[in-house]
């Protein structure tokens, strides 16, 4: 039975090669259209930073943690977090947080946030004085706190951190998040703040905008990175810059169809996703290699069109099989109940199974190509060495 579907796929690959020798030409300009078009799929990706969106959301301990963050605390709210800095050599800066100055810079900025318009609420230490006013010591401060329920909240232990709380209603929109963490930050600027002491944004919706703004780099710079070290060692491992570039077009086909195809699937980029880039690229070398190799070992016997049917035929087939195997390995890896664990398997097994189209479909056509333009180079090059010849006998 193996060897009959083995045979059979031979024999499709064989028609395949016979279409790719007469149509090169448009099967090239059909693959860049598509190329194209899945580039735009490029720029519908979508990032997840936020790790409790990749854990199974309807087991019972997730769906009731998810209940109580949404009616207690939430990602739509910042932190300020008032604190000394690390140089406290300076005479003159404040010791406790407690500090009637810090105490009225908190006071300013309470105020300031609770007229922007994207902070629903700010909670802090400020309205406990708002009232009353700020004492002119320390001793006054710590007493107004000791007599007020709840006011001990805002501090920690050792009176080093002040904190306030601005609620939002921007959720976790990478946009939004930046842009009202930009208008506190100015809120925070404007303020008249004591010497020494700090005021640091942060908040779980923070957290993630810089998740994703790592995850982003890190795409970029592992791809690019084993982009050009593989391309790189093929250069050198064929001896031809054209050949070389060759066997690696395929990956960039291959980066470019996975990623756009979870664009348009509206499937997150995650963690552990992140990496698929540059696993594509190692994974997927291989077909192209075999693909090439084959087709000029060929060729020393053949003429072109016996030489791809060969090569796409026989490298295709046995490609097919170690390609399918791989996929069904990753795509097993759906049956995990972390969604995180089932995005990663979706990706890989779609990458590999767009590695070997590209290598057995569209390199063939490349190939061809870039012989016919080599085989044209020699023509011009002959014909202008024999004009040159003759002229030289005509003198």
């Amino acid at each position: 039975m193996a060897l009959k579907e083995k045979i059979s796929v031979e024999r499709a690959l064989e028609h395949l090669a016979a279409v790719q020798f007469r149509h090169y030409k448009k099967i090239i300009v059909a693959v860049l259209l598509i190329t194209a078009f899945m580039g735009y799929g490029l720029t519908l990706l979508q990032f997840q930073g936020d790790l409790t969106k990749e854990m199974p959301q309807d087991l019972p301990v997730y769906e009731l943690a998810n209940k109580l963050s949404s009616k207690f605390t939430g990602q739509e709210f910042l932190v300020i977090a008032v604190t000394f800095d690390d140089d406290t050599s300076t005479k003159g800066i404040p010791r406790d947080i407690r500090d009637p100055r810090v105490i009225k810079s908190v006071l300013e900025l309470h105020e300031r946030l609770a007229t922007e318009p994207g902070i629903a609420s700010v909670r802090s230490i400020a309205p406990v004085f708002q009232a009353q006013g700020v004492p002119d010591d320390i001793e006054g401060v710590k007493e107004v706190i000791a007599a007020t329920p709840g006011a001990e909240q805002f501090f920690n232990r050792d009176y080093s951190v002040m904190l306030i709380y601005a609620d939002t209603a921007v959720g976790t929109d990478e946009e939004k998040v930046t842009e009202i963490t930009a208008k506190m930050q100015q809120d925070v600027d404007a303020i008249t703040r004591p010497a020494g002491v700090t005021y640091k944004i942060t908040g779980i919706a923070p957290i993630i905008v810089k998740v994703v703004e790592l995850l982003k780099g890190d795409i970029v710079i592992t791809t690019l990175t084993a982009g050009l070290v593989i391309f790189a060692l093929l250069v050198l491992l064929e001896r031809s810059f054209s050949r070389g570039f060759i066997v690696f077009l395929p990956l960039i086909f291959t980066v470019v169809w996975t990623f756009g195809t979870l664009g348009f699937l509206d499937i997150s980029i995650s963690v552990t996703t992140g990496v698929i880039g540059a696993i594509l690229l190692g994974l997927g070398v291989e077909y192209g290699v075999f693909m090439v190799s084959r087709y000029y070992e060929e060729r020393q016997r053949y003429e072109p069109v016996e030489s791809i049917k060969i090569a796409v035929s026989n490298i295709g087939a046995s490609t097919f099989g170690s390609g399918a195997t791989t996929a069904a390995a990753f795509f097993a890896l759906t049956l995990s109940v972390m969604p995180m664990i089932q995005h990663l398997g979706q990706t890989l097994a779609l990458g590999i199974a767009f590695c070997w189209l590209a290598a057995t479909v569209v390199n063939p056509c490349f190939i061809l190509l870039e012989e016919r333009i080599q085989a044209r180079k020699v023509a011009d090059w002959l014909h202008d060495w024999v004009k040159g010849e003759e002229g030289r006998h005509a003198k």
